[in-house]
This record gives C-alpha cells, sequence and structure tokens, in this order.
C-alpha cells in the first residue's frame, strides 16, 4: 500500500497503529455500556475478557473476547496491507504489529497504562496457528487464568508442530513474536500464578 516508504518509517506506522488498535479498551467500553462499571475498578482491575467474564457474566466477556481477538487480527492485516506479499519485510512487519498491539491491549495509552493482560489479541494475532488448548484447559481445571496460559504455550507448540509437518514455513519473527508477546501475558499474569501455585485461584462456577 505504501511501498514507496523506507521500511524503517513503514515498519514504525506498523507499531504505532498497532498500538494504538491495541489501546481501544473493548472492556472499558464494554463495561461502561453493558452496567456502567469501570473494569480497573472492579475484580482484578484488568481491563480484559477474563475480568469481563468473572465480573459482568458470559455475554459481556464473551464480547470483549471477540473484539480483542479482532484487534489483533486488525493489527496483522494492517502489516500485510502496508509491505504486499512479496515484500521480504513482511514477516517482520507482522511480528512488529502483533508486538505492539499486545503491548497496546495491555498498557494503553487511552487509560494510563491499565489495559488486559494480552491473552484475547495476542490469540487474533496469531490466529492462523492457534490451538484448542484454551478450551482444553479450562475444561479440566475450571480457571480461565491456566486456559488462558495455555493457550500461549499452545500456541508455541503449535506453531512449531505446524513448521515440523511442513503445514507452516518457520519464520523467526513469527516465533519471536509468539516467545515475546507469551512473555508479557505471563508478566501480566504473575498474580493469577501465585494464586494456583497457592491453590486459591477462582474457578468458572464457584462464588
Amino acid at each position: 500500500m505504501i511501498d514507496s516508504l523506507p521500511s524503517a518509517v513503514a515498519l514504525l506506522i506498523v507499531g504505532l497503529v498497532g498500538y494504538l488498535v491495541g489501546s481501544i479498551s473493548s472492556g472499558y467500553i464494554v463495561g461502561r455500556i453493558y452496567r456502567n462499571v469501570d473494569l480497573r475498578t472492579v475484580g482484578s482491575g484488568s481491563t480484559g475478557a477474563t475480568n469481563t467474564f468473572r465480573t459482568l457474566g458470559t455475554g459481556a466477556g464473551l464480547l470483549v473476547a471477540i473484539f480483542d481477538i479482532l484487534k489483533g487480527s486488525l493489527a496483522v492485516v494492517f502489516a500485510q496491507l502496508v509491505f504486499s506479499e512479496g515484500n521480504s519485510g513482511r514477516p517482520l512487519a507482522e511480528a512488529v504489529a502483533a508486538v505492539f498491539v499486545v503491548v497496546g491491549h495491555c498498557w494503553p495509552v487511552t487509560l494510563r497504562g491499565r489495559g488486559g493482560r494480552g491473552v484475547a489479541t495476542g490469540f487474533g494475532a496469531l490466529l492462523f496457528v492457534a490451538t484448542p488448548a484454551w478450551a482444553i484447559a479450562l475444561a479440566l481445571t475450571r480457571m480461565v487464568s491456566v486456559s488462558s496460559l495455555s493457550s500461549v504455550v499452545g500456541a508455541l507448540v503449535g506453531y512449531l508442530l505446524f513448521c515440523a509437518t511442513g503445514w507452516l514455513h518457520f519464520n523467526w519473527w513469527t516465533f519471536a513474536f509468539i516467545v515475546i508477546a507469551g512473555t508479557v501475558v505471563f508478566i501480566r499474569h504473575k498474580a493469577n500464578i501465585e494464586r494456583i501455585v497457592r491453590g486459591v485461584e477462582p474457578r468458572v462456577g464457584t462464588s
């Protein structure tokens, strides 16, 4: 779309747009419209789908999850438009967009850095290698946080398996995105991990 721009400038634009798209807080908007609730003041204080699910119910949680997945996908699609097919910089641009949309979701400029935890947005950015790890972990543990963390591990394992079988071509930039974004997700779930270790993490279906 704007291939005439220097690659560094185009990458900067991709990263900036990714961050701004990620900063659109679906949870904050849905919370305000749904029940006039600021999710930063209830539950875990996160504006992501998990806290929305726990505090506002299944419908609102699913709506936020869908919007957040679309944010991740949109950022990557924008990178693909900027770097057309066949451009050697396209994989890097996709990775930059994916990382920055997750960063924007977790630390949005619109909410003074208080956002979600990046799972659904990262899922959207890496939709083509997503696995059923989230659903399986949720069914086994009834802990949304465990299923979220499992989806990160599942994305990494799934990507490597797809590459090993030839279904996908391995790309270092995509691999780097999974590792970097996955690290961000784990850092954002630090409190959840501590509760899991202590055996006090809330489960779906319990008060």
